[in-house]
């Protein structure tokens, strides 16, 4: 089976997670995935700086406006048409780049990998069948939801929680075509290393529902309690290399800035043993998604505070330490309950590891993802119609 991937290159969680998916699949089945891409238009750093993920890819450029909004009706108008236009001729070269595929997988995420740039190559004629990861859904969509039974021209969608299948459903999606599939990891053999300080994940932006003033608030409050034993918090997420300003800015202004440790952005190998030599993982996600860090926290036995948002509760099973949103008191009587009990973190960590080796380990996702190209395959093979006339002879055959 020949197959191709349409996705994000860069050095972001999508590129991260294209590349691991593509081994993964390659590694199950034993032929090499094409990989077609672009820029994306996005203007985050890894974007615009070009730090590929993987070079192993038939790669173009391709001018895009932002979607930046003018307060001009008219300057809207031509801008939204100019941007649809040119998403449209980005549709039309993802397609003339494919080399013959028998499945062309479509990694949707923003603007060049966005709403308007999928649904223009759904509308192409293809002989290849058509499978859709949906990563995140953007204002185009939403703006106009009618849209968004376009994806029903997908042979099949895949998601990442039962949040976003849902969403899905309500925008018009055939439920039938919609398989959830979870965010893979790699899982490392246990380390018997000494664990200290919290960890943070901010994703790309990380002042957009990732729960990040909870975060500061709540070591604000384990400061009040036990001034002596604050642990460092450790930030990371895929933002860039440089410090975020308003998230330097919040902790000096909370008051916990000498307990902060700002990672930043880390190199894929440098994650695992991150997350192996910490006590606790914060995910108090209001939006977004947080099946990324959620996995690789599993896989290394570390315990996870978090909200049941983000596709947190299908990534963690019975094995998450869950909270309410924006609830900075709770956040940290269950961090200070973890750091404290050492037997309660190993509890944890082994429901987590287990979790990690039977649903998120990345050769399970690359089987799941195989048989939903195999099931999808099968069904556009049959021609239109020829299930109806199969029902109605097997009908005649009872009769």
């Amino acid at each position: 089976m020949r197959v191709s991937f349409i996705c994000c290159p860069f050095r972001t969680s999508f590129g991260a997670y294209g590349s691991s998916l593509k081994s993964a699949v390659e590694a199950k089945s034993g032929s090499k995935v094409q990989w077609v891409a672009s820029n994306c238009g996005c203007g985050d750093p890894m974007e615009t700086g070009r730090h590929f993920q993987t070079k192993e890819c038939d790669y173009f450029n391709m001018p895009l406006p932002t979607g930046y909004i003018s307060k001009s009706p008219w300057k809207r108008r031509m801008r939204g048409a100019s941007r649809s236009m040119l998403l449209y001729l980005r549709a039309k070269k993802y397609a003339a780049m494919l080399d013959r595929p028998d499945v062309v997988h479509f990694q949707q995420v923003l603007n060049g990998y966005g709403s308007k740039a999928l649904f223009s190559w759904l509308k192409l004629p293809s002989n290849a069948t058509r499978v859709v990861t949906v990563h995140e859904l953007d204002a185009d969509q939403m703006e106009a939801p009618e849209t968004n039974k376009t994806y029903n021209r997908a042979d099949a969608i895949i998601v990442h929680c039962a949040e976003m299948k849902d969403q899905l459903i309500r925008l018009g999606v055939q439920p039938e075509k919609i398989h959830i599939i979870l965010h893979g990891t790699s899982v490392p053999d246990a380390s018997e290393g000494v664990r200290d300080g919290i960890l943070f994940y901010g994703g790309h932006k990380i002042k957009s529902g990732k729960g990040m003033d909870t975060v500061f608030k709540a070591l604000a409050v384990i400061r009040k309690q036990r001034p002596d034993s604050v642990p460092v918090l450790r930030i990371h997420g895929h933002f860039g290399s440089e410090t975020p300003a308003e998230g330097a800015k919040l902790a000096e202004e909370i008051g916990i800035a000498d307990k902060v440790e700002w990672l930043n952005q880390l190199p894929e190998d440098e994650l695992i043993p991150l997350y192996q030599r910490s006590l606790v993982c914060l995910l108090p996600f209001t939006g977004s998604f947080a099946g990324l860090s959620a996995s690789i926290a599993a896989a290394c036995q570390t315990p996870v505070v978090c909200t049941r948002k983000a596709g947190l509760p299908d990534h963690l099973g019975d094995a998450g330490i869950w909270i309410e949103e924006n609830n900075a008191e709770q956040l940290a009587a269950k961090i200070i309950e973890l750091i404290d009990d050492e037997t309660l973190r190993k509890q944890v960590g082994s429901r987590l590891l287990k979790q990690a080796q039977e649903h998120l380990d990345w050769n399970v996702i690359a089987s799941q993802t195989l048989s939903v190209y195999e099931e999808a395959r099968k069904k556009k093979a049959v021609p239109v119609g020829s299930a109806n006339l199969a029902a109605k002879e097997a009908h005649s055959v009872v009769a």
